[in-house]
């Protein structure tokens, strides 16, 4: 049996071409159950040892995703999508299996991304890459993910080796979109698809603000510590703007401390979460907040092991060799700097109030580590002990872990 596909117009443009290019007569089916457009496919069989007579027919569940559309037959699909995120627009490279690639401009709202950037992409299955941009890539994420598509959110020191990978200087969005969208085709080196909703984004917002707010927080301590002594040594006394800002001050740690309990009571909302929270907070050492906020982290990384949680925290050591040559390691830093401080705490709680603790830290001494790099490592130690109690559902257990200390 012979096919010839019926040339036909349809109301709705198909990646961009004309309807009279359309090699297949494409119907709307508003009926569909996938999120995606889809289409139902007419065409005419005309069987070769017959009176040349044609017959028509309708194949219901065949989609727009199961074909290969092309304009003179060489359009095809989208394969991979990159997308520059600014504050105001979106800078979109469209890249084909073939490697063409063409761009697409829009704004970055709920009502362009909705209107113009969904039905482009209408069927694809590839994947599509954006840099993690603050909060600015959640509208576009969020709404793409819902749709059915795969978004994966990546760090933009991962993706620059794709946007600068160039002999030439070019530095613009649609370049950098162009290399999300290579990025997207070739690497093997991508997290998993964004599927984070809308409550844990709100919560990573509140803190990060709260990360913030406390950077400036000491920073103004500081400040006001340094005044006091001048006011010593030059027998000065303070003025009521100096007291005001004192007061300022004592206000803005009163209000984080209770935007830490919020945030704490926000990451226990459901009773599964809660647990969890309390089993990682019996860690001699770690606060409640301090296990609210490694559960919010490291949680939604499955598939993974302890080395990936304590690289998550920045507490991964970087290697400097070269041949015979051996440099100084140190910490890497490339992580959340905040949990980093609150797991930096953790780990001079449990020395000061467990024996067990400060016996491990005594002898992290004795073999010659200073106490910044003693208290690290027992930092690295309370995130390993958190992977294995979360991923096993299981207990503090003194004695287990603490051998396992001794003899590491």
């Amino acid at each position: 049996m012979r096919y010839a596909a019926l040339a036909g117009r349809t109301e709705r443009n198909v990646n961009g071409f004309e309807p009279h290019a359309m090699p297949f007569r494409l119907l709307s089916n508003q009926d569909a159950p996938s999120p995606h457009l889809r289409y139902r496919v007419r065409l005419r069989a005309s069987l070769t040892n017959m009176t040349g007579r044609g017959k028509e027919i309708f194949h219901p569940f065949l989609s727009i995703n199961h074909l290969s559309i092309m304009k003179n037959n060489s359009i095809t699909l989208p394969a991979a999508v990159g997308i520059d995120v600014a504050k105001a627009t979106l800078s979109v490279c469209i890249r084909s299996h073939k490697g063409a690639e063409r761009a697409l401009t829009l704004r970055n709202t709920e009502a362009d991304i909705s209107a113009q950037l969904i039905p482009e992409l209408a069927g694809m299955s590839g994947r599509i890459v954006m840099e993690s941009t603050g909060h600015y890539h959640w509208t576009a994420a969020l709404l793409l993910s819902s749709a059915g598509f795969d978004v994966r959110v990546v760090n933009p020191l991962l993706a620059k080796q794709y946007t600068s990978g160039n002999i030439r200087k070019v530095k613009t969005d649609p370049a950098d979109a162009a290399g999300l969208a290579r990025m997207a085709a070739v690497s093997d080196n991508l997290p998993a698809s964004f599927c984070v909703p809308k409550e844990r984004l709100y919560l990573r917002k509140k803190l990060a603000t709260l990360a913030s707010m406390y950077h400036q927080l000491q920073a103004l301590t500081a400040s006001l510590k340094s005044m006091q002594e001048a006011q010593t040594i030059l027998d000065g006394c303070d003025s009521p703007a100096i007291v005001a800002v004192r007061e300022a001050v004592r206000v803005l740690k009163r209000s984080l401390e209770t935007l830490e309990r919020e945030c704490s009571a926000d990451a226990c909302r459901d009773a599964q979460s809660k647990e969890t929270v309390s089993l990682i907070a019996s860690i001699p050492g770690v606060s409640v907040f301090c296990a609210a906020l490694a559960l919010q982290w490291f949680a939604p990384m499955p598939d993974t092991n302890h080395k990936s949680w304590i690289a998550f925290a920045g507490l991964d050591i970087s290697s400097r060799e070269s041949g015979t040559w051996r440099g100084r390691c140190k910490l890497t830093k490339r992580g959340n700097s905040f949990l980093r401080k609150r797991l930096y705490s953790a780990a001079w709680g449990a020395v000061m109030n467990d024996a067990q603790f400060q016996s491990y830290y005594s002898e992290l001494r004795g073999q010659g580590r200073a106490h910044v790099e003693a208290l690290i490592i027992i930092a690295r130690k309370l995130v390993r002990t958190m992977f294995v109690m979360v991923k096993t559902n299981t207990t503090y257990d003194a004695s287990k872990f603490h051998y396992r200390m001794a003899t590491a």
